[in-house]
């Protein structure tokens, strides 16, 4: 991921979205989160990953996703069986 985020410089006139919702997940997953990438404007492409539960890092390993997104100006949008304040979120 750290290629898409050095191809774009984030617009800081867009305001950017960070979607978060607890809720219960399959298949082991600790999260999945879906990074939107903007270039002119307009939506250039989509990537999803999961993060695993059994992955002994997977706090880590969720934060650096979503920050490299965010610094990139990506929105994203997260599913996570953790609470927002578990993984060094603010709920607004």
């Amino acid at each position: 991921m750290g290629w898409m985020s050095r191809l774009r410089k984030p617009n800081p006139n867009r305001k950017q979205l960070l979607y978060f919702v607890q809720d219960l997940l399959t298949d082991d997953y600790f999260a999945v989160v879906r990074i939107t990438w903007f270039a002119a404007g307009k939506i250039c492409s989509v990537n999803e990953l999961v993060v695993l539960r059994d992955d002994k890092l997977a706090i880590a390993e969720f934060t650096g996703l979503v920050g490299e997104a965010l610094r990139g100006g990506a929105d994203v949008s997260v599913t996570c069986i953790a609470k927002a304040e578990e993984v060094g979120l603010e709920p607004s």
